[in-house]
């Protein structure tokens, strides 16, 4: 197949230097677009989890080929680098341990449940061997993938989940609080055999990967030429700060000193309490905010104290935000450290917001044609027209019909908020 990114040299020195906090000759970026020849849904599967093998868990081939020929026709722009995910829903490491794996509602859903009395002689049997179905099914379709890529693409650490997420699967998050109250020491050994399979797991299918792929990525989509992985316990929102430390924290601590560096992904409102204890990790190489409850998403100004608080203590930030916000984050926001994503549907938008270190216009134009029309629902073609005049604007090579629409977007938009 055809080389999926031409710059990726360039791309990954950029990489490279972000982890370690420092810059090249531009911040990171990460950004897609579709060409002319990929639809929307597919564009979408193929940047955001496809469920193909979570529905059908030993179709490595389809799922292979399919990647392939859907990525010829995506642009991966900036530090975009081209990868596959083996991918089972979150925490399929749960499935090792015995749980069943069910899709169901656009997810996985993981499940066995187990009284406190039998949790850990059930984990503790757990052999990581060739007897056990979904272990080396993981191997098998990650030396496939890895493989067949020659090296034109990355292939991804599937998704582990976190240690008292896969507990939570066996014991259910009633039982997993209050096994923690009434014996703190059945929920203390589960989580030493947890740690130590699932680094091992983690260990076994990124030397599988490293045999014939530069590096290592994981879901984030963040490549590193060294050892990472975005660590998580969603399970920490339901935990308060002194439980978090006693049941959480050591796990995560013990996660990132395994690997050369670390993302921790924290998730919704509630886990936002525990960002101090994670910020005191020195392992941690960075964050993932994601705000999860829909109203203020990732980049919203509403969350510029939280991510002024990773900044300064030199951690790195990941963010996914909208192409409206790009920009906005790299003027507000140290660019040593920052790594934002977006995701174009369309070439030009590219150039309307694309920050003006990657040759984009930053959102500008738009600002001021949203400003010149704040008091009008729409701006007609007249008016869209003497804006320009007025303006003596340099829009060289920008598609002034989709320009005209995008401005009357944001001003319907506005005028609804």
């Amino acid at each position: 197949m055809d080389a999926l990114k031409e710059d990726i040299d360039e791309a990954k020195n950029r990489l490279e230097a972000w982890w370690d906090h420092e810059i090249i000759d531009r911040p990171v970026i990460s950004y897609y677009f579709p060409r002319n020849e990929l639809s929307i849904a597919a564009f979408i599967d193929i940047i955001f989890f496809n469920w193909y093998l979570a529905k059908n868990p030993d179709g490595i081939e389809k799922a292979v080929t399919s990647f392939e020929s859907r990525a010829q026709h995506l642009n991966y722009g900036g530090e975009s680098i081209p990868s596959f995910i083996p991918y089972y829903g979150a925490g399929i490491i749960a499935a090792v341990f015995g749980a069943v794996s069910k899709f169901q509602s656009q997810t996985v859903w993981l499940s066995r449940p187990t009284s406190p009395n039998d949790i850990v002689a059930l984990l503790e049997n757990v052999k990581l061997n060739a007897d056990n179905l979904w272990y080396s099914r993981l191997l098998r379709i990650t030396e496939h993938a890895a493989k067949q890529s020659h090296g034109n693409y990355q292939v991804s650490v599937t998704d582990l989940g976190g240690i008292l997420d896969i507990l939570s699967s066996f014991l259910g998050p009633k039982e997993v609080i209050l096994t923690m109250k009434r014996r703190p020491d059945i929920i203390d050994t589960c989580r030493e055999i947890l740690l130590e399979k699932t680094l091992k797991i983690y260990d076994d299918l990124q030397n599988i990967i490293s045999k014939y792929n530069d590096g290592c990525n994981a879901w984030l989509n963040v490549w590193n030429k060294k050892r990472w992985y975005p660590i998580q316990c969603d399970f920490c929102a339901m935990l308060n700060p002194t439980w978090f430390k006693r049941f959480a924290l050591p796990d995560i601590i013990a996660q990132a000193a395994h690997m050369d560096y670390s993302i921790y992904h924290l998730d919704g409102p509630n886990a936002l309490v525990h960002l101090d204890d994670l910020l005191s990790i020195p392992e941690l190489t960075g964050i993932q905010w994601v705000p999860g409850d829909g109203r203020e998403p990732m980049g919203h100004e509403k969350w510029y104290p939280v991510y002024k608080k990773i900044q300064a203590v030199g951690k790195n930030i990941v963010n996914t935000v909208t192409p409206a916000r790009l920009s906005t984050m790299y003027r507000n926001f140290d660019p040593k450290g920052l790594f934002l994503r977006s995701v174009f549907f369309d070439k030009d938008f590219t150039d309307f917001y694309l920050p003006t270190f990657i040759a984009g216009d930053g959102g500008r134009i738009i600002e001021k044609g949203i400003e010149w029309g704040e008091n009008k629902n729409l701006m007609s073609k007249t008016d869209f027209n003497t804006f320009i005049q007025n303006n003596e604007m340099q829009i060289e090579n920008m598609n002034l019909d989709k320009l005209h629409q995008e401005i009357n977007r944001k001003l319907k938009k506005n005028k609804k908020e």
